[in-house]
């Protein structure tokens, strides 16, 4: 297991914080937009939930986060992002690229508004189509779940602070 593993604490406390920042969007809303919001919210996974049974050949840390969270709606943070349901979208498996060179398969796992999709490597690694198209190939954008996660939580604590969408 690597230092930047993930565990079902720290998944539950990156939660609990995407949640609290997610909560101080919604609280002001109405103040920065003249209409009601979206979904946005964390949903935890069903008690006693094993991902792997479901999802064979998933990476381990994103066994790990399903066994936690089921999926993250964030219709009205940023340009929106979302992170599949764990019984959706995660057959859907892309070949990845980076610079171009072969990577092997991964699974789709995320998106955003927009339609770029985010894919899971078999080493955990994260990718994000160039595109709104799986054919447009994969660029890496985090070593890890755990660091595509943190940049995710980052994204949010800024859109709360300043209405401003970051690119992830």
């Amino acid at each position: 297991m690597s230092v930047d593993a993930l565990d079902a604490a720290w998944v539950k406390a990156w939660a609990a914080d995407l949640t609290a920042q997610v909560d101080a969007v919604l609280a002001a809303f109405d103040t920065y937009y003249p209409f009601p919001p979206g979904q946005n919210e964390v949903v935890p996974a069903a008690p006693g939930r094993d991902g792997s049974r479901a999802h064979p050949g998933l990476p381990d840390d994103l066994l790990t986060f399903y066994g936690v969270i089921d999926e993250v709606v964030l219709s009205d943070i940023g340009n929106a992002f979302f992170i599949h349901p764990s019984g959706g979208a995660l057959g859907d498996r892309v070949e990845l690229d980076a610079a171009g060179d072969a990577v092997g398969d991964g699974f789709v796992f995320a998106s955003d508004g927009g339609g770029i999709l985010y894919a899971a490597g078999a080493d955990g690694s994260v990718y994000r189509s160039r595109t709104a198209s799986a054919d447009s190939g994969f660029d890496l954008v985090a070593d890890g779940l755990r660091g595509f996660l943190e940049r995710l939580g980052n994204a949010v604590v800024e859109f709360a602070a300043t209405r401003t969408p970051t690119a992830l």
